[in-house]
């Protein structure tokens, strides 16, 4: 992509930038900023960085054991290898998606953990009002818990993946938009945790993020 044609592409859309030249990066930010007309400044989201637990996520596959009562509970049983053991506790909060029904999250809890046998097993108990899910059913469980560490955090889509590194485009004012390199620690659901190069409280671009970034990479 040429630098003029990224260029018209900005001006269409509501962006001004002075200059197309490859950007420094001094302190892990660029010297050059975005200018934001007034109409694309409507337009655009903005989310602010905040400092959150980081909520980590452990992935299984587990089946449908069946019915514990004849009401509404589901029992999922998932075998899972020892060295999990320390990251699985009871009260852990669980989602699970079968194959029969992709588009259908279930949300349920660690009821149990049983490590007596050699087969290491975890039980989630969820409502299933529908009774969607029947017994021996596949399914994928996916389980959040809390880490431990507050960091900072923003929309994972916040975030620009380039050839190994990670940037945002932070939000100063409609004069001053920056590429800052960052370092994420991990991603979790929708969010990622930002472990360097962003503070709490600044203000990250969601929208257009990636022809921004494309026009201040350009030679």
């Amino acid at each position: 992509m040429k630098c003029n044609f990224l260029f018209s592409l900005l001006l269409s859309s509501g962006f001004f930038l002075g200059g197309c030249k490859h950007p420094q990066l001094e302190g892990g930010a660029t010297k050059k900023t975005f200018v934001l007309s007034d109409t694309m400044l409507k337009t655009i989201r903005i989310d602010t960085a905040s400092i959150e637990p980081v909520q980590m996520e452990i992935h299984f596959s587990g089946k449908v054991a069946g019915k514990v009562n004849k009401q509404k509970d589901i029992e999922i049983l998932v075998d899972y290898s020892s060295h999990h053991l320390d990251d699985v506790k009871e009260g852990y909060k669980a989602e699970i998606v079968t194959a029969a029904l992709p588009d259908k999250i279930f949300y349920g809890i660690v009821d149990a953990v049983d490590s007596s046998s050699d087969a290491i097993q975890l039980s989630i108990k969820l409502d299933d009002m529908s009774k969607l899910l029947k017994p021996e059913m596949f399914t994928k469980v996916i389980l959040h818990y809390n880490e431990g560490d507050d960091m900072v955090a923003v929309p994972e889509n916040a975030v620009i993946a380039d050839h190994s590194r990670n940037y945002v485009l932070v939000f100063k004012d409609k004069y001053n938009i920056q590429l800052r390199e960052v370092e994420t620690y991990t991603t979790s659901g929708e969010t990622t945790y930002i472990s360097k190069g962003l503070d709490a409280g600044e203000n990250v671009i969601l929208d257009h993020q990636q022809l921004i970034y494309d026009a201040l990479s350009e030679n």
